[in-house]
């Protein structure tokens, strides 16, 4: 729990639908990201990982930042780049923005604890305790995004497009 690097192995893997890049909770909140399977287990990146990041929101609200781990306690992390003219307070919940397929909006990650300025001046820098106890974690559920591949297919296809668009323009 207080290395840089958690991991966190389940049992449920690629025969089971598991894919990487699948968000998992707990009945509690947000947990991490599938990184990794195999036919049977699957690697999770959990919110308490050095390399975890997550886009997050503040709940009824539409600013938005990036929850972060900088290792210490396993039931605290930072959101930052919030900017400091958004109202914040403490207790106030901080949840999912579904800015990503991983996942959708408004899943519960934790609760404001403090607020301090970012180094810059320009945002905020706020710890949150998180919801999913990492020290009593056992049972997960990964959610699955069908709708995923398609998306994906049209960003390329779009790029691919735009692509071409701009090689017959410079002939």
């Amino acid at each position: 729990l207080h290395k840089a690097n958690n991991l966190i192995t389940i049992n449920k893997g690629e025969a089971d639908g598991i894919r990487p890049e699948m968000g998992v909770v707990c009945s509690l909140g947000v947990v991490g990201i599938v990184y990794l399977t195999s036919k049977h287990y699957s690697i999770v990146i959990p919110l308490i990982n050095t390399d975890s990041k997550v886009s997050c929101r503040l709940r009824h609200s539409e600013y938005f930042g990036s929850l972060i781990w900088k290792r210490g306690y396993a039931d605290r992390a930072l959101v930052t780049n919030i900017p400091c003219h958004a109202p914040v307070k403490n207790k106030d919940i901080v949840e999912t923005n579904g800015f990503s397929d991983i996942f959708p909006p408004g899943l519960p990650i934790g609760t404001i604890q403090s607020i301090n300025n970012s180094i810059d001046g320009m945002s905020y820098l706020i710890k949150v305790k998180l919801f999913a106890n990492f020290a009593t974690l056992r049972d997960v559920s990964v959610i699955t995004n069908y709708t995923s591949p398609e998306r994906r297919q049209l960003e390329e296809e779009a790029l691919y497009t735009t692509a071409q668009d701009s090689t017959q323009n410079q002939q």
